[in-house]
């Protein structure tokens, strides 16, 4: 009697399993992109995730593709491990290069003081009728005294372009 009672529990189990719902899998950045900009993002995030302790935990948000007439194709995305600070990245492959060329964001802006500070950037760095004195009172004044300006300078150049964002795609049912 033990037995069959365990035999059907395992039967039970069984069923259970095959009739479980699939869990779907983690979105990728390229998800919602098509055609060279999905191998592109698909490449990027591949490079990106490989300079985090964990590639496999690492997460991303607002990724696009940027074309910019003379200068080329750039992907522009944010990345992080889990609880972490997100980190902006521009990667472009030169017409003539195989690989893509990585810029990751190296100051540690607030997050209410990064959307101000993409402002400031596009209104003054690297233009040349600016008021230094003005500029840099708005930097201060909305946290942006430490920009790196490396990285800033690549996605004012690069992540501006004509843009190409993921199409929305709908979510997996429950």
């Amino acid at each position: 009697m033990l037995r069959s009672i365990s035999m059907a529990a395992v039967a039970a189990v069984l069923c259970l399993a095959a009739c479980a719902p699939e869990i779907p899998p983690d979105p990728k950045p390229s998800d919602g992109f098509t055609g060279a900009e999905k191998v592109a993002v698909d490449e990027v995030f591949s490079i990106i995730s490989a300079t985090f302790p964990e590639p496999q935990e690492v997460l991303f948000r607002d990724p696009l593709v940027s074309d910019v007439e003379g200068e080329g194709r750039f992907v522009c995305l944010d990345a992080a491990m889990p609880g972490d600070r997100w980190t902006g990245f521009v990667a472009t492959k030169a017409e003539n290069e195989q690989a893509y060329h990585v810029v990751r964001e190296k100051d540690a802006l607030s997050p209410k003081a990064r959307p101000q500070c993409r402002a400031l950037v596009l209104k003054y760095l690297g233009e040349q009728d600016v008021d230094w004195y003005d500029a840099e009172v708005a930097y201060n004044k909305a946290g942006c005294a430490h920009l790196d300006t490396a990285y800033w300078e690549a996605w004012k150049l690069a992540c501006n372009g004509k843009i190409t964002r993921p199409a929305k795609t709908p979510k997996p049912a429950a």
